[in-house]
């Protein structure tokens, strides 16, 4: 049954990047001193933190977005779009705004390119942080710099706390106090280095927390380990007639189960839900484009005896 009497109420923290995705129609790409794109460039706003708090929102949640916002012409126009969705708003001012350029193949790989410029070094504010988290249900924390400062708050603030650690090689890596700290954590399949499945028993011998693991394999669905569950499940992904762009398909996987977990939905129900939601976003090119609403979602994965 999927809980839909309450709003859940999130709080994200990272950055906030201008993003300018380019179409390039495959790799490697091949040398031209200058080539004309038809509608093949997009500017916008994207950032793991902004993907992931937009989607939560278009899904009717509560969120509290905190994210880094550059004091130059760039950070202004990233400001405007910020203060255009359906968020509350906590901006960290840097000096520079953090700018990502996403070059996109024709089956939608792509390679991504961020230059975190006056946010690098950056720490957002754990006391400011604490105050944010007191009024929220979970913490939703993206490995980075950026959010360092602000694991330990989170593990004790009395919410839950999500994580999603991208490509990692392994738990002694730099993001082992992500892992620690987090109730659900997310991650990519790319730079493990053996089966997702011995992955996922390791997380749960060594991180007492976690609740639910979830290894992302793009098109090979996802994996998943429950805590107290000695089986591995295995989520098949969504078929699309067409692929745009995976990036920030990870993001709207995340945002969607944790939308579903929240809402009382059993995992992997929350997960299988979640691919309808992710695999919407292909085909767009941008990170935060293509989310569906809550009432969409439902029309695609219909949850028996939901309440209004």
């Amino acid at each position: 049954m999927l809980d839909t009497g309450r709003s859940q109420r999130f709080a994200v923290f990272g950055n906030a990047n201008l993003e300018v995705t380019v179409q390039v129609g495959g790799f490697p790409i091949t040398y031209t001193p200058n080539r004309t794109l038809q509608d093949g460039i997009h500017p916008g706003v994207s950032g793991t933190a902004y993907n992931v708090g937009t989607a939560l929102a278009a899904l009717d949640n509560d969120v509290t977005l905190c994210v880094t916002v550059g004091h130059d012409l760039v950070g202004g126009l990233v400001a405007e779009q910020l203060a255009s969705q359906r968020v509350r708003l906590v901006l960290a001012r840097v000096e520079q705004q953090p700018v990502t350029v996403v070059l996109v193949g024709a089956d939608g790989e792509r390679v991504v390119l961020n230059d975190y410029r006056g946010a690098r070094g950056y720490r957002h504010d754990p006391q400011a942080a604490a105050e944010v988290m007191r009024d929220c249900d979970m913490v939703v924390l993206p490995v980075g710099g950026v959010n360092t400062d602000l694991v330990t708050v989170a593990a004790a603030s009395g919410a839950l706390v999500a994580c999603d650690v991208h490509a990692m090689s392994g738990l002694d890596g730099p993001e082992q106090s992500f892992c620690e700290a987090a109730d659900v954590l997310f991650l990519s399949h790319e730079r493990l280095p053996g089966p997702a499945e011995e992955f996922l028993a390791q997380v749960m011998r060594r991180c007492s927390r976690c609740q639910v693991a979830v290894v992302g394999c793009g098109a090979g669905g996802a994996m998943m380990a429950l805590r107290g569950e000695p089986q591995v499940e295995h989520v098949p992904a969504v078929s699309v007639e067409r692929v745009v762009s995976t990036v920030g398909a990870g993001d709207a996987l995340f945002a969607a189960f944790l939308d579903g977990y929240q809402r009382r939905l059993p995992a992997q129900a929350a997960l299988e839900r979640a691919m309808h939601f992710a695999a919407a976003t292909l085909a767009h090119p941008g990170g935060a484009g293509g989310f569906l609403t809550a009432a969409q979602l439902h029309h695609r994965f219909p949850i028996g005896g939901d309440t209004g």
